[in-house]
Protein backbone atom coordinates (compact mmCIF):
# COMPACT_ATOMS: atom_id res chain seq x y z
CA UNK A 1 0.00 0.00 0.00
CA UNK A 2 0.62 3.68 -0.28
CA UNK A 3 0.30 6.59 1.31
CA UNK A 4 0.62 9.90 -0.07
CA UNK A 5 0.05 12.88 2.11
CA UNK A 6 -1.61 15.96 0.03
CA UNK A 7 -2.26 18.32 3.15
CA UNK A 8 -1.41 18.84 6.36
CA UNK A 9 -0.04 21.26 8.85
CA UNK A 10 3.63 20.82 7.87
CA UNK A 11 5.26 21.55 4.54
CA UNK A 12 8.66 20.34 2.82
CA UNK A 13 11.16 22.97 3.01
CA UNK A 14 12.39 21.99 -0.22
CA UNK A 15 9.33 21.47 -1.59
CA UNK A 16 7.49 24.20 -0.50
CA UNK A 17 3.54 22.86 -0.38
CA UNK A 18 0.75 24.40 0.11
CA UNK A 19 -0.60 23.86 4.06
CA UNK A 20 -3.81 23.96 6.30
CA UNK A 21 -4.58 22.50 9.76
CA UNK A 22 -5.97 19.43 8.36
CA UNK A 23 -5.21 16.18 6.68
CA UNK A 24 -5.74 14.75 2.94
CA UNK A 25 -4.13 11.26 2.20
CA UNK A 26 -4.34 9.47 -1.41
CA UNK A 27 -4.31 5.40 -0.41
CA UNK A 28 -2.94 3.53 -3.91
CA UNK A 29 -2.88 0.00 -3.39
CA UNK A 30 -3.79 -2.91 -6.06
CA UNK A 31 -4.58 -0.51 -8.67
CA UNK A 32 -7.42 1.27 -6.02
CA UNK A 33 -6.99 4.92 -5.79
CA UNK A 34 -8.85 6.34 -2.87
CA UNK A 35 -8.88 9.79 -1.39
CA UNK A 36 -9.63 10.19 2.49
CA UNK A 37 -10.50 13.49 3.57
CA UNK A 38 -10.20 16.96 1.67
CA UNK A 39 -9.43 19.30 4.06
CA UNK A 40 -11.18 23.29 3.68
CA UNK A 41 -10.11 24.08 0.35
CA UNK A 42 -8.41 22.68 -3.34
CA UNK A 43 -5.48 23.03 -1.29
CA UNK A 44 -5.13 18.86 -1.70
CA UNK A 45 -5.77 19.23 -5.65
CA UNK A 46 -2.72 21.81 -5.69
CA UNK A 47 -0.50 19.31 -3.95
CA UNK A 48 -1.34 16.43 -5.87
CA UNK A 49 -0.71 18.53 -9.58
CA UNK A 50 2.41 19.62 -7.64
CA UNK A 51 3.46 16.34 -6.69
CA UNK A 52 2.70 14.62 -10.25
CA UNK A 53 -0.43 13.04 -9.23
CA UNK A 54 -3.88 12.87 -11.05
CA UNK A 55 -7.21 13.01 -9.00
CA UNK A 56 -9.43 12.77 -11.91
CA UNK A 57 -9.72 8.87 -11.42
CA UNK A 58 -10.15 7.95 -7.59
CA UNK A 59 -12.30 4.55 -7.07
CA UNK A 60 -13.48 5.61 -3.67
CA UNK A 61 -13.47 8.81 -1.46
CA UNK A 62 -14.00 8.29 1.97
CA UNK A 63 -14.54 11.73 4.30
CA UNK A 64 -13.19 10.76 8.18
CA UNK A 65 -16.20 13.19 9.62
CA UNK A 66 -18.55 16.00 9.33
CA UNK A 67 -16.07 18.56 10.71
CA UNK A 68 -15.26 21.38 8.01
CA UNK A 69 -11.15 20.41 8.10
CA UNK A 70 -12.64 16.88 6.67
CA UNK A 71 -14.87 17.99 4.13
CA UNK A 72 -14.93 21.63 2.60
CA UNK A 73 -12.77 20.65 -0.38
CA UNK A 74 -15.33 18.57 -1.46
CA UNK A 75 -17.01 21.56 -3.47
CA UNK A 76 -13.20 22.28 -5.07
CA UNK A 77 -13.50 18.29 -5.82
CA UNK A 78 -16.83 18.43 -7.71
CA UNK A 79 -15.42 21.07 -9.44
CA UNK A 80 -12.56 19.89 -10.48
CA UNK A 81 -13.99 15.96 -11.42
CA UNK A 82 -16.75 17.98 -13.81
CA UNK A 83 -13.68 19.49 -15.74
CA UNK A 84 -11.63 16.62 -16.13
CA UNK A 85 -15.52 14.87 -17.39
Amino acid sequence: MKLTVLVDNNTFIDRYFLVEPVLSFLLEDSGIRVLFDTGYSDIFLKNARKMGLSLSDLDYLIISHRHLEHSWGLEPLSAFSWKQG
